[in-house]
């Protein structure tokens, strides 16, 4: 990999009709570059503005241009108007493959380049985050030590928005660093992304779209994956498994945040191993505390982890402990429990108004036979009476709804603003 890769991506010395990103239409380096160098003239003099473009080819000219303009990028987490609708300066398609000069003469990427995500966390409510790309090249830089020589210059097809930084990083910044040419679409559906599936390509997803595997055929022996990368929320089991079926290669779990960047990985329901220049330090309370290599810092999170060689167990997180009639009631535990029955097949929790415990359950099919003998009241009393050899009283959820999946935004995660609606009635008295 180059010297500072992404900050001179664009100083000529790829070869011309190298490959940037395919799909629709294919998009060389020259092309790249040429768009890149208008667009960038017409962006002069903005300090800041908004991206949010669906087609990631073009989305890359858009956030290149931006940089080179020396404007601060802010990535709202979607393109829905309602998104867009309070953000100033939106680039959209058009805007963004608007320019095609012959002049390809480009300002330098300035050290102060950044990105702006947004990010809801478990509550819902919004969190500008800034990473600089300086941050954002190194994590590509580690990212490619880790898995490059593996990898080497396969492609790289998403199911997940670059909206987002999992996204971002994974289908676009780290292959544009290494060489490795990106799917300008993103594949909502498994049909789609099989039909436009190369050789020994590589497949950025999620929990969310790994989870609905049903009924999709084993992949032939052309179209063997070189890697599944996933990210977001933890992978349940089955759907690793059901992956490495029919996909023929067993997913990659990234651990990270917006805060953080990816920190570390595993397969299937191993610990988590650091990722290059990442190193746990102590903590007194049991938190992950880290020295990242992105920017030099130590950061600290709400995840509580038990330390191992080269890596981590993740327990849970410090901001899911709950008072429940005095008594502290770690939710993850609680949904630990009810997964483990033969009934549940996943779970969240939500702690309501008046200290109450509401269970939100996906059943399996022996679940959903007994939903539909006993009610839904007689069957939850079913469930609490199971839940009450192993947990204490306060943990036992008084609420509950049954629902086909969990409220899941769009790499897996589960909000607990998301699992109260559920509960509106209840939260209204």
């Amino acid at each position: 990999m180059r010297d500072r890769p992404l900050f001179h991506l664009l100083d000529g010395s790829y070869p011309p009709q190298s490959l940037i990103a395919f799909g629709d239409d294919d998009l060389t380096y020259d092309a790249f570059r040429r768009q890149v160098a208008g667009l960038s003239r017409s962006l002069q003099g903005r300090s800041s503005a908004a991206l949010a473009c669906k087609d990631s080819a073009a989305f890359t000219i858009g956030l290149f241009a931006l940089m080179h303009a020396g404007a601060e990028v802010v990535l709202p987490p979607n393109c829905q108007p309602a998104t867009l609708a309070g953000l100033d300066n939106i680039l959209d398609d058009e805007a963004v493959w608007a320019a095609t000069p012959e002049d390809t003469a480009l300002a330098p990427i300035g050290p102060e380049a950044s990105v702006s995500f947004f990010t809801s966390g478990s509550t819902g409510e919004p969190k500008r985050i800034r990473r600089s790309l300086e941050m954002l090249e190194r994590e590509a830089v580690t990212l490619d030590q880790r898995w490059g020589d593996m990898l080497e210059s396969s492609p790289v097809l998403a199911m997940v928005s670059h909206q987002h930084l999992f996204g971002l990083t994974f289908k676009i910044l780290w292959p544009l660093a290494a060489g490795r040419a990106f799917d300008a679409r993103t594949h909502e559906v498994w049909e789609s992304l099989i039909s436009a599936l190369p050789e020994r390509a590589i497949l950025v997803s999620s929990p969310a779209h790994l989870s609905r595997l049903g009924g999709i055929a084993p992949l032939p022996g052309n179209k063997r994956l070189a890697a599944i990368f996933s990210a977001g929320a933890p992978l349940p089991l089955e759907a690793s498994q059901a992956a490495e079926t029919i996909l023929r290669r067993r997913p990659t779990e990234i651990f990270g945040s917006t805060e953080t960047g990816a920190i570390a990985s595993r397969q299937h329901d191993q610990d988590w191993s650091l990722l290059p220049g990442h190193r746990l330090l102590d903590h007194p309370e049991g938190k992950l505390r880290l020295h990242s290599p992105y920017d030099g810092q130590t950061v600290e999170t709400a995840d509580l982890i038990e330390l191992r060689d080269g890596g981590f167990c993740f327990l849970g997180r410090a901001d899911r402990i709950a008072k429940i009639a005095g008594k502290r009631v770690g939710l993850a535990e609680v949904e630990r429990s009810l997964i483990s029955l033969p009934w549940v097949e996943t779970a969240a929790t939500v702690v309501l108004a008046g200290d109450r415990l509401g269970a939100v359950a996906v059943l399996s099919v022996s679940g959903q036979a007994q939903l539909a003998e006993l009610g839904a009241f007689r069957f939850s009393r079913h469930l609490r009476r199971e839940l009450a050899s192993g947990l204490d009283t306060a943990a036992i959820p008084k609420l509950w709804r049954f629902v086909p999946e969990l409220p899941n935004h769009p790499l897996g995660k589960t909000r607990s603003a998301d699992l109260q609606a559920l509960f509106a009635k209840e939260i209204a008295q």
